[in-house]
């Protein structure tokens, strides 16, 4: 290899990471990933799998075809005379922009002649990556946390007995401990982040011109890591995995010459070279800029909600009104209490953390109650309200198993599929099938574009604790029941810094996100333990929007077409006249990586107003018009039947 050429930077956990192994023990249902010495590590096979999936998405926006693995319809493929997928037949390489640079998605081979013996049947079609992404390990591997999890059921409001959504992993915590020397009693810890080697070597392209266009696609990926959209592991849409890409370097060298050939020789591999070109990201990233091309939306509308459009960044201040608890059975047995918060580290010099998962779970709860109470007023409306309810269902119980459960899971109804409507699904993605809720916030079977990332303690305060008795009362005498006394140790109103990233976010979705979070404001929903006993009310302050775009037509604006509604066609108008002065009004210079932005700005909020208001009523108009797939349709819910039993009116006469 006389010419070495590599991509060097360092990858910094920004929250808790957990790149499993796929195992399970006694002490966790989900074990951190490690080498034969015990570090622990992130696979390069995950770092290149991440990497490509951007690349994926940006690649048709940067005049590329769309790759088979996003192309879900026949007449979704940019070349007809290829397949879809590699049949038995006709099996053909994909060589799209992204399968030349990181290897064919899916590499058969290819039959030739069924004539000929069997030996000579098949020849090998594809071509391998051309980037060698290198494992990424932790020389001292700090001690790991154990993060337990659990589901809300969505009657109850309280934890899912029945279904049994208990689970637990093992993560490397974002900030771990690096002890120091202490004099006197107790030790002192310093927070040192966890910091990986990103190391990327690349092989020598066919050609110049595609050379240029692959290495542009590269550096437009590395680009989003720097902007810090990454995320890497698992569990990453409930606060997990997200990190910052630092001190990236291209590095070149000819090690065919002799002057070259001794640097390396006396200073040590290339790869650990200090003095790379740090500015090669950004300078391809501004000449890929140039190449955006805008997307058909009428050819690619299944893929469009993969293929890159835009996204959306939320970022703001969640204040506790009063006492505040997120529990960790490790942290309370350690310190001898029934419950105790959830810190960064098994160490009491350590900040608490609310999960991602706990935020996760009430805002997806909220949004449920929301989209199904719009639901059951308009089937109330109607001459066979049950009847119109269960076909029009926005959201479902995603914890059920059953398809006769109330409000049942879009799951449940995959599995009494058969094979290969199920096998199609995996592949392709249940897409419209899904209710509402599915689509935005995922299931077990379609990943979420919404990541609700672990938010620390707000930059510049400090956590108060209080110690807190409880004590249960006997129904029957009205004094304290025996051996029924606990305790806890809960926050006295902490701020955490929270941040909310959605990927290709369509109108109605961030018009329902809205709803949710202005509930959370008001107090109409909860975050944490002890919602009966008063903790977890929360406000939210200090609220920022980012919104970024490849190009205008990009920009998520309510549809012209939003039904009959007067107010809804009125609301769409004036969202999208504001979206067009919130873009005209945009500094030229303004982007994150590939994507132009705008931000929040007080001197605009009411243009902000105004478009929030067209978002709304976008939502309003995909509930109205939602009905599900004749697969989907519920068979019980828990409202409709459920009211006239649990409260019978029983008129009474007078003799």
């Amino acid at each position: 290899m006389s010419h070495f050429r590599a991509i060097i930077g360092t990858i910094t956990p920004r929250v808790p990471l957990h790149v499993g192994t796929g195992e399970a023990t006694e002490t966790a249902d989900g074990l951190l990933r490690r080498d034969v010495q015990g570090r622990l590590l992130i696979p390069g096979t995950a770092l290149a799998g991440v990497l490509r999936s951007i690349a994926t998405r940006l690649g048709p926006r940067l005049g590329a075809k769309v790759c088979m693995a996003l192309e879900v319809s026949p007449g979704e493929r940019s070349d007809e005379t290829q397949p879809r997928r590699q049949s038995e037949d006709t099996q053909q390489p994909c060589n799209c922009l992204v399968c030349r640079l990181f290897g064919d998605w899916n590499p058969q081979d290819l039959p030739r002649n069924r004539g000929e013996p069997e030996e000579k049947w098949l020849t090998p079609t594809g071509r391998a990556s051309r980037l060698i992404v290198y494992d990424a390990a932790l020389d001292e591997s700090p001690a790991s946390l154990i993060r337990d999890g659990v589901g809300i059921d969505r009657t109850t409001g309280a934890a899912a007995r029945r279904e049994r959504a208990k689970f637990s992993l093992e993560v490397l915590p974002a900030a771990p401990p690096a002890a120091v020397e202490a004099d006197g009693a107790g030790a002192e810890y310093n927070e040192a982040k966890p910091t990986f080697k990103l190391r990327i070597e690349i092989k020598p392209g066919a050609n110049e011109a595609e050379d240029e266009a692959q290495l542009q696609l590269l550096a437009a990926a590395l680009a989003e890591w720097k902007a810090e959209h990454g995320a890497i592991g698992g569990r990453v849409s409930r606060g997990l995995g997200a990190f910052t890409l630092s001190k990236v370097q291209f590095v070149e060298r000819e090690l065919d010459r002799a002057t070259t050939l001794l640097e390396f020789l006396k200073d040590g591999p290339p790869w650990q070279a200090t003095g790379g070109d740090y500015g090669w990201v950004d300078r391809q990233t501004t000449a890929a800029r140039a190449r955006v091309q805008p997307l058909d939306r009428e050819k690619h509308k299944q893929s469009k909600a993969f293929v890159a459009r835009t996204w959306a960044l939320a970022e703001f201040t969640l204040t506790a009104t009063g006492p505040f608890l997120t529990h960790d059975l490790v942290q309370a047995a350690r310190g001898g209490f029934d419950h105790a918060p959830l810190l960064t580290a098994y160490f009491n010099s350590h900040r608490p953390i609310l999960p991602g998962s706990s935020l996760r779970g009430v805002l997806r709860s909220q949004a449920e109650r929301i989209a199904r109470t719009l639901a059951t007023h308009a089937a109330s409306q109607t001459a066979n309200a049950r009847e119109d309810f269960l076909i029009h269902c926005p959201a479902c119980h995603p914890l059920t198993t059953k398809t006769n459960d109330p409000v049942a899971s879009c799951n449940s109804f995959i599995k009494k599929l058969d094979k290969v409507e199920r096998d199609r699904i995996e592949r392709e993605g249940a897409g419209d099938k899904m209710c509402l809720a599915c689509q935005l916030f995922g299931n077990t079977w379609q990943g979420s574009r919404l990541r609700v990332e672990d938010a620390p303690l707000r930059e510049g305060t400090t956590a108060e604790f209080k110690v807190l008795d409880f004590l249960a009362i006997d129904r029957f005498t009205g004094g304290g029941r025996d051996s029924a006394k606990f305790d806890a140790v809960v926050l006295w109103q902490p701020e955490f810094s929270v941040r909310l990233v959605l990927e290709n976010p369509e109108a109605w979705e961030l018009g329902w996100l809205a709803l949710t979070l202005r509930d959370l404001h008001d107090g109409l929903a909860t975050v944490g333990f002890g919602r009966s006993k008063g903790f977890g009310r929360c406000k939210i302050k200090e609220g920022k929007l980012t919104l970024g775009y490849l190009r205008d037509e990009d920009f998520p604006l309510p549809e012209e077409k939003m039904g009959a509604d007067e107010a809804r066609q009125k609301a769409g108008k004036a969202a999208r006249n504001a979206g067009q002065r919130l873009r005209a009004g945009r500094p030229e210079n303004e982007y994150s990586g590939l994507y132009r932005v705008v931000t929040y700005d007080e001197s605009k909020h009411d243009d902000w107003l105004v478009l929030a208001d067209g978002w709304v009523a976008a939502f309003n108009q995909q509930v109205a018009i939602h009905e599900r797939d004749n697969d989907f349709i519920l068979e019980n819910d828990s409202y409709f039947g459920g009211v006239d039993h649990l409260y019978p009116v029983k008129p009474e006469v007078n003799a």
